[in-house]
């Protein structure tokens, strides 16, 4: 079996594409004159074509949609074929026709979602295929379900936390430069041959030295923009911007208890799964997306081989909490360190959004002040010459 996509025109003689799975492109044409569909053009989907990247959102609806449907006792092919129907004509269906097509060929599931590795992450195939030898399919990906959503969770407050302070910022700025660009030039011939108060004549120096050199202030934000993208986008510069925003006091604890969230609540998944301590440790470090940290998990990992316990690899650490390597020492000394790893998620999580909180409530608001207090200078700067009417008498 494969898969075809394929372009057609409708009754209305508008073009439209979607995607069908045959035997081969014989059986493809022939399916579609079945469906008395007037096609244009149909090739083969290659394996790279397939491999779309969905959203995490997408993967969560995905993950919890499967779940129901084998909680009512449908068999997994009938799921997936019923998914395919739903989402004909949407982003996830062609990566949904290829699962269909694995399944129906005997492949396990954990097996076919490996083929898209954009979408499904190794964490995610290994508590799947985990979950196929306990036969615990369902279970599992209800846990994966809730462990996206928390996820998500985490993301949307970090960005709900630093949105707004971008976002003031930016209007901040835009009033700056129509202030010192254009209102105060238009006003300097007003003030010419009086005496001004000092901020006033520094406000008016910057203005002049800022409408002077509008080709360099130019270029400059030209270069900053092109930084910012690089480092989001480009991933040798990305890893450096991490690392050097790793030793910022406030990011370094705030990426930290990210990362422990991270690593914590996967590797105790796996653990329940049944995977090897090692094993656990590998896959789960892939999550923390921190450099510094998954070298000292990768560090744990050489420990363990030789005999050692995981705890003592996170002694001492200036990155790592002195609570961390007393829990898993405790949880190793009784057998329960699935439960701690998951506890410890917990704990970190929490936290991480008291500090969240923290900058909503009172970051934030000292910002505004801030930003406020900076645009009120400037405009009180040139209001006041304004008030002195003996100067225009004059």
């Amino acid at each position: 079996m494969g898969l075809f996509r394929f372009e057609a025109l409708n009754e209305s003689g508008k073009k439209y594409s979607g995607t069908i799975d045959a035997d081969n492109l014989q059986d493809a044409k022939f399916k579609l004159l079945r469906r008395e569909i007037l096609v244009t053009n149909i090739v083969s989907l290659s394996g790279k074509q397939l491999n779309c990247h969905l959203p995490k959102k997408e993967i969560l609806n995905l993950t919890r949609e499967i779940a129901r449907l084998l909680q009512a006792g449908l068999p997994l092919f009938e799921v997936l074929v019923a998914l395919e129907e739903k989402y004909k004509n949407q982003k996830a269906h062609p990566l949904l026709l290829d699962l269909c097509d694995q399944v129906k060929s005997g492949k396990p599931l954990s097996e076919s979602l490996s083929r898209h590795s954009q979408s499904f992450d190794l964490l995610y195939v290994s508590m799947v295929s985990n979950a196929e030898k306990t036969g615990r399919l369902r279970e599992s990906l209800e846990e994966i379900a809730s462990w996206i959503s928390k996820e998500l969770q985490v993301r949307k407050q970090l960005i709900s936390a630093l949105l707004y302070p971008a976002l003031l910022g930016t209007f901040c700025l835009f009033v700056l430069s129509a202030l010192l660009f254009f209102v105060i030039p238009s006003m300097a011939e007003l003030f010419e041959g009086r005496e001004l108060h000092p901020m006033t004549k520094i406000v008016f120096a910057v203005s002049r030295w800022a409408c002077s050199a509008k080709p360099l202030i130019a270029v400059s934000g030209v270069a900053f923009t092109g930084l910012i993208s690089l480092s989001i986008f480009y991933l040798p510069w990305r890893a450096r911007i991490g690392s050097l925003a790793l030793r910022l006091p406030f990011l370094k604890v705030l990426l930290t208890k990210v990362a422990f969230v991270r690593f914590c609540r996967s590797c105790g998944t796996l653990l329940e799964g049944g995977l090897p301590i090692i094993t656990a440790l590998h896959q789960a470090r892939s999550t923390m997306r921190h450099a510094i940290l998954e070298k000292v998990v990768a560090k744990a990992e050489e420990g363990m081989k030789q005999g050692e316990k995981l705890y003592r690899s996170f002694q001492n650490h200036p990155f790592i909490p002195p609570l961390v390597p007393r829990m898993l020492g405790i949880a190793e000394e009784g057998g329960k360190l699935p439960y701690m790893m998951r506890q410890i998620a917990e704990i970190y999580e929490d936290d991480l959004e008291k500090n969240l909180s923290y900058i909503s409530t009172v970051a934030q608001p000292l910002l505004l002040l801030l930003l406020g207090g900076m645009v009120g200078l400037v405009l009180l700067s040139v209001l006041l010459p304004l008030t002195d009417v003996s100067s225009f008498a004059n």
